[in-house]
C-alpha cells in the first residue's frame, strides 16, 4: 500500500482558462475575501476547484484571505504577473523544479509519473492536473519540453476520425436533399419521455458543435447517472 503521507495534496485540476479568467476580474483591486459569491456564473464543482487551485498555489489562505502574492499578480504588469505565477509554481510544484527532474527536457510519461509519485492524485484528475500545470508554465514563461506539449499520436488519430465521420454525415446529409415541398419531420416520441428529470436533463445539453467545458460535461454526465438509478431500480 502506498505511503499517503509522503503524497502532496491534489494539484489543480480545473482549466487554467478558467481561473486565469477569474483572476482578470480583480485587475482593478482585490476584495477582501475570495468567497464563491465571486463565482456566481461557475458550476459548484467549478467553484470548488477554483478555490482549490487559489488555495494550492498559495494565492489565498485557509480563510480565503487574499495573500501578497495573488495582490501582485492581478495587479502587475504583464511581465510582473508572469514573474508571480513562475514564483508561485515552483514554490506549489517542488517536486518538478529540483536537480532530480528538468521540465525542459522531460517526456510526457516522465511527467505523468512524476505526479503519481509525488501527489494524491489518481486516474483521469492526474491528466487533469497535468493539463493545468502545462498550461500554467507556458503562460509563466517557463520552458517545457517539446516531448511534454506534443499531443500523443492516439490523440491526434481520433480528432482525424471524428473530422472524416463528421464531413461523412455532413455529405450524406447533402447528397439526400428534402423533396419539393416537403417538412422536416418531428422526432418520434419514445417511451423515456415519461420521465421528467431525463427531459430536463437533456434539454440542458448544448446545441452540437458548441464548446462544453470538461467540468459541466462530467457534471451533466454524473446528473445523468444519479437519474438512471432513481428511473431504473435495479433488480
Amino acid at each position: 500500500m502506498e505511503d499517503a503521507g509522503k503524497k502532496s495534496a491534489t494539484p489543480p485540476y480545473v482549466a487554467y482558462k478558467t481561473l486565469s479568467n477569474f483572476l482578470d476580474r480583480f485587475k482593478q483591486g482585490l476584495p477582501g475575501r475570495i468567497d464563491r459569491g465571486l463565482m456566481g456564473s461557475m458550476s459548484g464543482a467549478a467553484q470548488s476547484q477554483v478555490t482549490t487551485a487559489l488555495r494550492y498555489l498559495g494565492m489565498i489562505s485557509d480563510n480565503n484571505i487574499p495573500n501578497p502574492i495573488m495582490r501582485r499578480y492581478v495587479n502587475g504588469e504583464e511581465s510582473d504577473r508572469r514573474a508571480a505565477l513562475r514564483e508561485m509554481l515552483e514554490r506549489s510544484y517542488p517536486f518538478l523544479f529540483n536537480h532530480e527532474f528538468d521540465i525542459a527536457t522531460a517526456t510526457a510519461h516522465m511527467l505523468r509519473d512524476n505526479f503519481t509519485e509525488n501527489t494524491s492524485a489518481t486516474g483521469e484528475t492526474i491528466s487533469r492536473c497535468i493539463a493545468f500545470f502545462k498550461d500554467a508554465a507556458v503562460d509563466a514563461g517557463i520552458e517545457v519540453s517539446p516531448y511534454i506539449m506534443q499531443r500523443s499520436a492516439r490523440s491526434s488519430a481520433g480528432g482525424s476520425k471524428r473530422k472524416v465521420a463528421a464531413k461523412k454525415a455532413q455529405s450524406a446529409l447533402q447528397q439526400s436533399p428534402a423533396q419539393e415541398g416537403s417538412q422536416i419531420p418531428r422526432a418520434a416520441s419514445f417511451v423515456a419521455q415519461s420521465s421528467l428529470l431525463l427531459m430536463g436533463l437533456f434539454q440542458r445539453l448544448p446545441v452540437p458543435g458548441n464548446r462544453w467545458s470538461r467540468e459541466e460535461r462530467e457534471q451533466w454526465i454524473q446528473t445523468l447517472q444519479n437519474v438512471l438509478v432513481m428511473e431504473y431500480p435495479e433488480n
